[in-house]
């Protein structure tokens, strides 16, 4: 078991060779039992990889978020914000992982600002990528909507919506096809919105 006195090192000594479920219990277990802050901040980290490790992305959202509040600094706690917002994504939770989005953004200048958005769109750019190897149609439409949504260039937003185009044309989603197709994308957002409430 883990101990209040214990080092980043003693605590990965104890983990070693336990199942996945045996650490998640032991780190819950020692952050409850009042760790210091500092140790706190790395048994949530830790429980954020295991929870990832396993697909159980709401858990690692959360994790994420508890590292970032018994973090220090703005950096961390932008870094560890972000990664919640990361993992609400990899749920399908975009509402969630705007809100942890804001989170990360309020720690941040002006110009940490445009580095944390980049990285956030690049959250989707990664799963839309991962969901067409996987020709999970379902899941890409929900990513491709929310993508022509984000404040991306408009060169990257016109392919997304060609291929949104497609997908609801293969799909037979006649009604989300006419009102792309004839917004042009520029005011779909709020079309869909309207339309799917």
């Amino acid at each position: 078991m883990l101990k209040k006195g214990m080092h980043k090192k003693d605590v990965e000594e104890e983990l070693e060779g336990k199942g996945d479920f045996i650490k998640i219990d032991y780190l819950s277990r020692y952050i409850k039992g009042g760790a210091p802050v500092e140790m706190k901040k790395f048994s949530y980290l830790k429980l954020a990889d295991l929870y990832l490790e396993r697909r159980m992305y709401p858990s690692a959202a959360e994790s994420f978020r508890n590292a970032a509040i018994n973090s220090f600094t703005f950096k961390e706690k932008q870094k560890h914000f972000l990664s919640e917002s990361g993992a609400w994504i990899l749920s399908f939770r975009f509402d969630e992982g705007d809100k942890a989005l804001k989170r990360a953004l309020d720690e941040a200048n002006k110009k940490e600002k445009e580095e944390i958005y980049k990285e956030f769109t690049g959250f989707y750019a990664e799963e839309i990528e991962k969901f067409e190897n996987m020709n999970k149609p379902g899941h890409l439409i929900k990513l491709y909507e929310k993508f022509m949504r984000l404040k991306i260039e408009d060169e990257k937003k016109e392919k997304v919506r060609e291929k949104l185009l497609n997908l609801y044309e293969k799909m037979g989603m006649t009604k989300e096809y006419s009102l792309l197709e004839s917004s042009g994308g520029r005011s779909f957002a709020r079309k869909v919105l309207d339309y799917k409430v």
